[in-house]
């Protein structure tokens, strides 16, 4: 038995808050936000700074109804942490909904801009290279579309195929330095993707203040008006050439043109590559772009693999057609022949499989008078010629070998020269467009940006405005990590469960690790009182010095200091 046993003792989760005050204070999120929307003078306790800290902390916590936040700060520590001197009942949802209508009417690119910009120099952001996406989020129940502020809350194209679903689309822009986020902007539910890009490019130019960075989208970006304005405007870009027939063509025919292919190391393959002269008219002016024509193995294998499957079904479709022939709804020749057609359409096959539907009529005979014929008396016969069809299906071998050889192969359009942006280079871009779109699904997925539990359209814009600030300090606490690993060339261990030299740790992780992090008090036998803080353990004091956190964050005066 212990000599003496403490009978009270009072504890509180401090979990990782002090790592999070330690990045809000870095990147100064309060100090500028304070600095350029002005507060009305009533309100004395909570600044719009110390509201948006609060809701971002939120969305880092999965709080994400603003009713639920002031909860969230009588039963946690964690906004205690943060901003020891706000009381838990100030943290009220009319009050959060005041700053987002502060923030959307002072203008979202205008605070975006400054904040984005101390994150970009505080930790030292590469952004030659930037990638955008866009994507669709959607929503449930109703939304107040009466008002003409902010987006329009509608029907659209959804990517996740919930047509029955209103949504909102959000166009996100990132660094390729570790897919930073750096401008966002939501649209209307029913915007089409390709009216997306031009201005993000802008707004990257704003925030950047330079031209030079290659933009990196996907196919929707190859448009002649947006390649147009982008290469007017002294801007460079690159993306993948859309299958229309203008592009198929010039695609089609440098692949039977070319004579020689550059080999480029990728990972444990070798991949090929070589470029064709693309050129169009626009507004009467002529534009020369490069067309760069990769090959990559692990693509040609999926797509001669997918051909395959496809000319398979085809077949075999045709095949469980033939028995339903002449009954039913497939009776007549038109019938037959959409059934036919549904088939190609069904399995993209219409390049190379072609059909001929024959008929050979059936003649049967019946009696030309209804009953039974008088005794002796032979029925006088008519002839009834019904139609039998038949469907032959031929194979092109010639156009399946052809796409076969094609396999493998994508266009990839930019206006850099080749002295500035080599195929090498220009694969890589490509190949990093992956970033965005992990970022989306992060977002979507892990943090839960569906279902959006705000109603007023134009608070859903400033709410997206502080989720992509949530995924910025998510991005900068693993690139800080990455960054400190690979210099120290070695991993975390007795970090992941069977796995040693950890030197790609996500942010939920590590911040994981602080879980149980306590801070408390307790009283002692002769009257007074003694406050204590969790002791860390060596793993945390290795992830604190990855993330170049202070030791101090976690000590007893920095947590009980309400100064």
């Amino acid at each position: 038995m212990p000599d003496v046993v403490m009978k009270s003792v009072h504890t509180e989760g401090v979990g990782f808050a002090p790592i999070l005050r330690c990045y809000f204070d870095k990147c100064r999120i309060q100090q500028i936000i304070d600095d350029n929307v002005p507060l009305d003078p009533r309100r004395k306790v909570l600044s719009h700074g110390e509201a948006c800290v609060a809701m971002i902390t939120g969305i880092l916590f999965q709080v994400l109804q603003l009713y639920r936040l002031c909860r969230f700060a009588f039963d946690t520590t964690v906004l205690s942490v943060i901003l020891p001197h706000i009381a838990p009942h100030e943290y009220f949802d009319d009050r959060l909904a005041d700053t987002l209508d502060a923030i959307y009417d002072y203008g979202i690119g205008n605070l975006e801009m400054p904040i984005t910009r101390e994150m970009i120099a505080q930790f030292d952001i590469d952004n030659h290279v930037c990638h955008n996406d866009p994507t669709s989020a959607s929503v449930y129940g109703e939304y107040n579309n009466k008002t003409s502020e902010g987006i329009k809350i509608t029907y659209g194209h959804s990517k996740k195929h919930r047509q029955d679903l209103k949504q909102f689309v959000w166009s996100l822009s990132v660094s390729s330095d570790s897919a930073f986020p750096l401008f966002q902007q939501a649209y209307n539910g029913n915007t089409a993707d390709v009216n997306t890009y031009v201005e993000q490019w802008t707004r990257l130019v704003d925030l950047l203040d330079r031209e030079d960075f290659l933009y990196v989208a996907d196919s929707k970006l190859i448009t002649k008006e947006n390649m147009a304005h982008i290469h007017d405007h002294d801007g460079y870009f690159i993306a993948p050439a859309p299958m229309y027939e203008s592009y198929k063509k010039a695609f089609f025919a440098a692949l039977e043109n070319h004579h020689q292919e550059r080999l480029i190391p990728y990972k444990d393959q070798t991949n090929r590559g070589f470029e064709a002269p693309f050129s169009f008219s626009h507004n009467q002016k002529e534009y020369e772009f490069r067309m760069i024509i990769l090959y990559d193995q692990g693509l040609a294998s999926r797509k001669r693999n997918a051909l395959h499957n496809r000319a398979e079904k085809t077949r075999q479709a045709f095949a469980e057609l033939t028995p339903r022939l002449n009954a039913y709804q497939l009776k007549t020749r038109e019938s037959i022949d959409k059934a036919c057609n549904d088939i190609l359409r069904k399995y993209q096959s219409a390049e190379f499989f072609t059909y001929t539907i024959s008929n050979e009529p059936v003649v049967t005979y019946k009696n030309k008078k209804k009953g039974r014929p008088k005794n002796g008396e032979e029925p006088e016969k008519v002839e009834v010629i019904t139609d039998h069809f038949s469907v032959a299906l031929h194979f092109n071998e010639t156009a399946f070998e052809e796409a076969l050889y094609r396999c493998g192969y994508y266009p990839l359009i930019t206006n850099k020269s080749q002295e500035d942006l080599s195929i090498e280079e220009a694969m890589m871009a490509h190949k990093h467009q992956y970033k965005p779109e992990h970022i989306n699904r992060r977002a979507k997925s892990g943090f839960k940006l569906e279902p959006v539990y705000i109603h007023t359209p134009k608070r859903i814009e400033v709410y997206l405005f502080l989720f992509k600030i949530a995924l910025q300090l998510v991005i900068l606490i693993e690139r800080t990590a990455r960054k400190n690993l690979q210099a120290r060339d070695k991993g975390l261990d007795n970090f992941m469960p069977n796995r040693k030299d950890v030197r790609n740790p996500r942010a939920e992780n590590m911040l994981k690790a602080f879980e149980y992090v306590v801070r408390g008090h307790m009283q002692l036998p002769d009257g007074t009182s003694c406050g204590f803080v969790s002791e860390l353990t060596p793993l945390q004091r290795e992830i604190l010095k990855i993330l170049e956190v202070p030791d101090h964050f976690f000590s007893y005066d920095y947590l009980f200091d309400t100064s």
